[in-house]
């Protein structure tokens, strides 16, 4: 079965745009709305920051967009369309030809993500083949080309070795060239360098970012490091219980944090220049079965009012910023508490 073509058309450089996404896991307690009614768009060569907590619904997120979902978790509403074609309308067949070609994505522990008994050579060729009609011989030197790109030392030789020969920065080097083999539009990178230590994750990340630029990639990366996000992202996604909560540049989230549980989460952040004490939030996320009535985080917020009762649409606050937040809208921003002074999380990461 061929592909579907895609529109000539591009709109404002965007190569993807989510509509409206819902993915849903029956329990037997109910049904957990794991991402409820997610919307935003990436364009090229922009690096999207998704954070929120565990259980937030990023990483769910994150695998709807390759319709890699766990079973019993499915889509079940919404669009997700790349380049124009809504991908939710997509054969598995068809999901199978552009996994990988036009949108790739980079998993949190590299060690698994490949099999341990052949080379690193034989997978990465394979990967190649499996989308191009190319020879083995130039698949190799593809393969060659894209361990080069990531700062593979004697790719060559490397392209000999098995999974368990490589470090963890390494191998997530590895990883990142397979992504980029057949040149996709959108690479989604979920906790990308969680298992490596500071120095590697700074190279990882200052990779990510050059080939959003040199390569014009549309970039998602999901973390719960904020630093991280601060260091390379041009915008970010706050998610909770779900739903987004926030989405701004992150210039406007670092200095004007629109929503408490953003205040939250950088006020939680440690600052390395004074070495202040962390301020922690109080309370804990929602039952995802048992959600309140109106806004999620009401339960725990410094900040609540009547009106939050009632659930909060998404609104623009000002241009290009967005909250889930009643107190928000009322004021244009998050006011300065009782007996405190202005919360904008400051001196984070």
């Amino acid at each position: 079965m061929e592909a579907r073509a895609a529109p000539d058309s591009r709109l404002d450089g965007t190569v993807l745009a989510v509509r409206d996404l819902v993915t849903v896991y029956p329990t037997r307690l109910g049904v957990v709305p794991a991402v409820d009614h997610v919307g935003f768009e990436l364009r090229a060569g922009e690096i999207l920051g998704i954070v929120g907590d565990s259980g937030s619904g990023k990483t769910t997120l994150a695998r709807s967009l390759l319709g890699l979902v766990a079973a019993p978790g499915r889509i079940v509403g919404g669009e997700i369309l790349l380049h124009g074609r809504n991908l939710l309308e997509f054969t598995p067949e068809e999901m199978r030809r552009v996994r990988g070609t036009e949108i790739a994505m980079i998993f949190q522990n590299p060690i698994r993500s490949f099999h341990p008994g052949f080379t690193i050579g034989r997978q990465l060729t394979e990967a190649v083949t499996r989308h191009q009609r190319v020879s083995r011989r130039d698949a190799r030197h593809k393969a060659i080309e894209a361990l080069t790109w990531v700062g593979m030392p004697e790719p060559a030789v490397r392209m000999k070795d098995h999974p368990h020969q490589f470090s963890g920065g390494m191998l997530q080097r590895v990883m990142i060239a397979m992504s980029l083999l057949n040149e996709p539009a959108v690479l989604v990178a979920d906790e990308p360098t969680t298992a490596l230590d500071v120095t590697i994750q700074a190279q990882i990340l200052e990779l990510v970012q050059k080939l959003a630029v040199d390569r014009g990639l549309g970039v998602i990366l999901v973390t719960h490091n904020l630093g991280m996000v601060a260091s390379i992202c041009d915008r970010v996604m706050v998610m909770y219980a779900g739903q987004v909560v926030e989405e701004a540049s992150v210039d406007d989230v670092f200095a004007h944090p629109a929503h408490p549980y953003t205040v939250g989460l950088l006020d939680s952040q440690p600052d390395r220049a004074t070495g202040a004490r962390l301020e922690a939030m109080a309370g804990g996320s929602p039952k995802m079965t048992a959600l309140p009535p109106g806004c999620r985080f009401e339960p725990r917020c410094a900040y609540a009012e009547p009106a939050c009762s009632q659930p909060p649409d998404l609104w623009n606050l000002r241009k290009g910023q967005t909250a889930r937040c009643w107190v928000s809208r009322r004021h244009g921003k998050l006011p300065a508490l009782p007996d405190s002074g202005p919360s904008t999380g400051a001196g984070t990461g």
